[in-house]
This record gives C-alpha cells, sequence and structure tokens, in this order.
C-alpha cells in the first residue's frame, strides 16, 4: 500500500536519477531497449513465460489474442523504428521533471507508448499502472533495467488506486508532465489537479471506408483484423464500415473473415454488460428487418444498417455497414461532424477513399492506413495528432481536454 510520503520519495529519486539517464548514449539505450522488446515478442521467453497468463486474464483475452495484441504494440517499437525517434529527438532539450504515465487497461503494452519517446528525450518516467492490469509495466521496466542498470534510478512503474487526491498530490506536485489515458471525468480530474502539466488521451474510435471500385474479398481479412484485434477495444479499432460498393456482398466476405480470425484468436471473456448490449443490438436489427449476422456472438458481429450516422459498438468484434456515396464531394465528412475530435482513425481502401485524408484529418482524425495495418502504428504515430517529442520537450503540457460525445448512444 502506498502513502504519500512513499510516493513523494519516489518522484524525488526520479529527479535524481535523471542526471545518469542523460549521460547514457543513445547507442546503449536502444540496444537495451531493442532487446527488451525483442525478448517481450517472444512467447518463449522467460519475460513472457512469466507473464503470459496474469497478463491474459487482466485483458481479458485469449492467450492467442494477447500474443497477436503484443505483437501489434511491440512491433512498432522494435529498435529500426526506436531509432528513428531517437534521430528526431536528437538536439531537443526537455525538461528535467519526471513524467509522469497514467495508464489505463484495455490494451496490454500500452506502456511503451509514451516511455519510449520520454527515453529518448532522456526524461525519467514514473508508470502508473491500473489497478486491473498491474502486470506489464512493472515486467518490462525490470527487464529493461537488467539489460541497462543505470536506469535503475530513472525508471518506476508501481501502482495505487487511481482518483485519490491526498495520494495523488505529490506525484501531480513533483511531474513536469502528465500523460493521461482514460475516461473523459478521470483526465478531467487530473488536469484540475495538475494544471497546464496534463495531456490526455481518452477514449476515441475508428472507422473504415471502401471505396466502390474495391472487390471485397480483397479487403474482408484486413478489415477483419482491424476489428478483432484486442477484442475491438483499442481506439484504433474499427466499429463502422462506409462502402460506395455493395453492402450486402461485404458483409458476408467479412463474417467469413471474422470465423476465421475467432478460430486463429479465440475472443477473451464476454464482460456481461457488453454481451446483453450486442444482443440488443442484435434483436433490433431483427425487429427492423435488417439482414441477420450468422456469426456465434463470440465471433463477432455484422450489420448491415441503412441509417448512415456514426455510432459506436458495444465491442465483442462488433461492426455496422453503411452506403457510402462515394463522389465528390463526399457527404461522410459532414456525417462524421458530429464525432470531431473523438475518432482515432481510418482504414481506407480505394482512390476515393483516400482523396478523404484531408478531410478525415480535419475531424481529428490521425491514423489512415490500408485495412490489416490500422492497428500498426510505429514509434512515429502522433496518438490523437500530438507529436510526442515536442508535446515532452516544453515546460508545462496544452490540456486535452476532450469535447463531449454526441448525445445519441450506440
Amino acid at each position: 500500500m502506498w502513502t504519500a510520503d512513499a510516493l513523494a520519495q519516489v518522484m524525488a529519486g526520479l529527479r535524481a536519477g535523471g542526471a545518469a539517464l542523460r549521460e547514457l548514449s543513445s547507442k546503449a539505450l536502444l540496444t537495451a531497449w531493442g532487446e527488451t522488446v525483442e525478448a517481450f515478442l517472444d512467447p518463449a521467453s522467460p519475460e513472457r513465460r512469466a507473464l503470459d497468463p496474469d497478463l491474459a486474464r487482466a485483458c481479458r483475452l485469449s492467450p492467442e489474442g494477447l500474443a497477436a495484441g503484443l505483437d501489434a504494440v511491440l512491433g512498432g517499437v522494435r529498435e529500426e523504428p526506436a531509432a528513428a525517434l531517437f534521430v528526431t529527438a536528437e538536439g531537443r532539450t526537455a525538461p528535467e521533471e519526471p513524467v509522469v504515465v497514467v495508464l489505463a487497461s484495455n490494451l496490454p503494452a500500452l506502456a511503451l507508448q509514451p516511455l519510449l519517446p520520454a527515453l529518448a528525450l532522456r526524461r525519467p518516467v514514473l508508470l502508473k499502472s491500473p489497478s486491473a492490469e498491474p502486470h506489464f509495466a512493472p515486467a518490462f521496466v525490470a527487464a529493461l533495467v537488467r539489460r541497462e542498470p543505470r536506469l535503475a534510478g530513472a525508471l518506476a512503474a508501481v501502482g495505487w488506486p487511481g482518483g485519490d487526491a491526498s495520494l495523488e498530490a505529490p506525484v501531480l506536485a513533483a511531474a513536469g508532465t502528465v500523460l493521461a489515458y482514460g475516461d473523459a471525468p478521470a483526465i478531467a480530474d487530473l488536469e484540475r489537479r495538475a494544471p497546464g502539466k496534463v495531456i490526455g488521451y481518452g477514449p476515441k474510435t475508428s472507422l473504415a471506408v471502401v471505396g466502390e471500385e474495391v472487390d471485397p474479398a480483397e479487403i474482408a481479412e484486413g478489415l477483419a483484423r482491424d476489428i478483432a484485434l484486442f477484442d475491438q477495444r483499442g481506439c484504433l479499432s474499427i466499429a463502422a464500415i462506409y462502402t460506395a460498393g455493395d453492402a450486402e456482398a461485404l458483409a458476408g466476405r467479412l463474417e467469413d473473415a471474422l470465423a476465421e480470425r475467432a478460430r486463429r484468436w479465440p475472443p477473451g471473456p464476454a464482460d456481461p454488460a457488453a454481451l446483453a448490449a450486442v444482443q440488443q443490438l442484435r434483436l433490433e436489427a431483427e425487429m427492423r428487418g435488417l439482414r441477420p449476422s450468422r456469426l456465434p456472438i463470440a465471433a463477432g458481429t455484422v450489420l448491415v444498417d441503412p441509417d448512415p450516422a456514426f455510432r459506436p459498438t458495444p465491442g465483442l468484434r462488433t461492426v455496422r455497414i453503411h452506403a457510402w456515396e462515394g463522389g465528390s464531394p463526399s457527404p461522410l465528412p459532414t456525417l462524421l461532424a458530429p464525432w470531431r475530435g473523438r475518432l482515432q482513425g481510418a482504414a481506407l481502401a480505394g482512390a476515393a477513399a483516400w482523396r478523404l485524408v484531408p478531410d478525415l484529418e480535419e475531424l481529428g482524425i490521425s491514423r489512415c492506413a490500408a485495412p490489416g495495418a490500422l492497428q500498426a502504428p510505429d514509434a512515429r504515430w502522433h496518438n490523437g495528432g500530438i507529436d510526442p517529442l515536442e508535446a515532452l520537450s516544453r515546460p508545462g503540457a496544452p490540456t486535452g481536454r476532450l469535447p463531449e460525445p454526441p448525445s445519441r448512444s450506440g
């Protein structure tokens, strides 16, 4: 059980340990980082064998689903993309105060996204694990320090019940920057208690756009991957597909691909509330006379919805397919406007879909990729449109307050 005094000592230790971190060469850091990432990519490594059972339970993923998720996240921070980020960071000056990262539990290995740019700028880091998933961050930090002991004083991975103002007061006071992952109320609370320091990465969702000329058989597998990865709990998980082609044909191909994906990546334990919501969604579709989903509910749900309004899904690999007029000008940016600032990524297929990139970026979408590649960004991705090196290079931080979502629910 942590106390405020103990956490204050941790923060003081990190500030002192930053001196050794700033003396480390990029080569030494990248070597240790690359070796550690490769160990966590290897399911047979001692690190993974010790971590996987607890991490799979905490993240509510099957062993196969966890392995796929770790491959996606860790693949983007291997030594080569990490080195490219370090090159970009060269010559930048950054505050010496520690970076505090408040993590969420929806994705495994989320800690590596903020940890790498902080190390590239030689800033000490405290990773605050969520109560629901206390395993990955401490395991990775311990493995990294074993490979580069000079990092010991500059990194800490701890956990405590979030939201305790008195407990967190010394942490927030000593932090130079707070990177906060979680829901909007939690981020707003941190902003109130650490004004000017918080960068918020709140809940977002993603979609796909498919041009008329695209053969559904060519993209169904990629779309299924971007839906099923992390059991659809990531900000880059596809929740809706807009197609200018044959929606029914796409739905059939996608169901086949999701069925195959469920065999390769069995879904994890279903949250009862999400399961009830998907069952309700299927019942409503049946009452509206829509095409019924052929899949077992655990494998996913594909609905062809004539209502073009974007709505989030309850999860469990559930997706709506909507008709989209692919001509120019496209009505899609206007249709998505109520979700400005709440959209993260778009899987795009076809020339007309790719022409929408400027409009989608204007809505706040920070990643566009081909189907199947959406959930595989590398270390240089600007999550939420925020350049991590720029944000961590200046004193304080712009507040990342999130717009309120539309009142219409999914």
